[in-house]
């Protein structure tokens, strides 16, 4: 074995032939990508290119077709025969995962705190006094300690994404999968949240960040992955990608998404 795959990071997550359909329409077309653990990967790319159906996908919000395989930290996520997967075996596979999306969706019956404590009660991931106290320390991670409180509709929607953030790491997942989470927030509550997001990655969490955010994507990412018609079309370097991406496709969406930034 070479000094050089001594020196690698363990992978956090590995897809091979990662593929999804819709009826006819083939959505993503047999991803191959390995992403070691603390990496900020920023998936880029027009709307319609798959990179929302890949996160989700990961996450078996949508189920891959048979397979295609998915693995974090070395365990399979779902199944080779997505028709033999048990919704209790899933859950546990869940819970390594931690995703925030475009909308919010909390509770709006709910405390900000009790948004935060509700997955890790209904795991019974300790006591009640435990996980409030762990709720909020996460809550205090975003900056909304004093909002702990706090309804959704009290909320703005920088805050309130900062509470969906604060939720999904309740669970203590080992990646997290972050889904346009800026792009229906006001212009001035997109720093909140993207403070938020850059902690996140200093602090060494493995992400991947589907993101119009063009300087997020290239400040943030230790890499980015442009993709286009389900299929990753150039993968590299941020400053590389950005700069002087390879593929005619690349250099046409950038030179369109920063004339508009």
């Amino acid at each position: 074995m070479s000094d050089a795959t001594l020196q690698q990071p363990p992978t956090m997550l590995e897809l091979i032939g990662l593929r999804k359909s819709y009826g006819q329409k083939l959505v993503l077309k047999g991803i191959d990508l390995r992403v070691p653990k603390g990496q900020v990967v920023s998936l880029i790319g027009s709307s319609g290119s798959g990179k929302s159906t890949l996160l989700r996908c990961i996450n078996y919000l949508e189920t891959p077709d048979a397979g295609s395989a998915i693995k974090v930290d070395g365990q399979q996520i779902g199944s080779d025969d997505p028709r033999n997967l048990s919704m209790r075996a899933l859950r546990r596979q869940r819970t390594e995962i931690g995703m925030v999306f475009q909308h919010f969706n909390l509770f709006p019956n709910m405390t900000a705190l009790d948004n935060v404590c509700e997955a890790p009660l209904a795991h019974r991931r300790g006591s009640k006094a435990e996980i409030q106290a762990q709720a909020m320390a996460l809550l205090e991670r975003v900056g909304l300690a004093e909002r702990a409180g706090h309804y959704p509709s009290q909320l703005s929607g920088g805050q309130q994404q900062r509470v969906a953030i604060a939720r999904a790491l309740a669970m203590k997942p080992k990646l997290m999968l972050f889904d346009e989470v800026t792009s229906a927030l006001d212009p001035e509550l997109v720093d909140e949240v993207l403070k938020v997001m850059r902690a996140l990655a200093e602090d060494g969490m493995t992400m991947i960040v589907v993101t119009h955010e063009m300087a997020f994507a290239e400040d943030v990412g230790d890499r980015v992955i442009f993709m286009a018609d389900g299929a990753i079309l150039e993968d590299g370097n941020p400053a590389e990608v950005m700069r002087a991406p390879k593929a005619e496709r690349t250099r046409t969406f950038l030179s369109r998404a920063l004339r508009t930034r």
